[in-house]
């Protein structure tokens, strides 16, 4: 329901949703859990289903374009890093 309100937000406003984008439901030392939400689903990329509860904590990172929704390689690159739980 999330993804279709994404959708909804993006066609309301002109965009397309980027393609592979996750928001994850985050918990205490993990900041990208197993349920997710895609930010635009196609045939190729899908998720489970899951129903929020009392209590949850999500990140929504919703990204759009006025391309074609999907994203291209740039000479410089970020680095972004990530705790090693084990």
């Amino acid at each position: 329901m999330v993804t279709a309100n994404i959708q909804a937000a993006c066609t309301e406003f002109e965009v397309e949703a980027l393609q592979g984008a996750l928001s994850h439901k985050t918990k205490k030392h993990l900041n990208d859990g197993n349920e997710v939400i895609i930010n635009k689903e196609t045939a190729e990329q899908r998720v489970d289903d899951w129903t929020f509860a009392p209590g949850d904590i999500l990140h929504l990172d919703v990204y759009a374009t006025t391309g074609e929704g999907l994203a291209r390689r740039a000479e410089t690159r970020c680095t972004v890093y990530k705790r090693q739980l084990d």
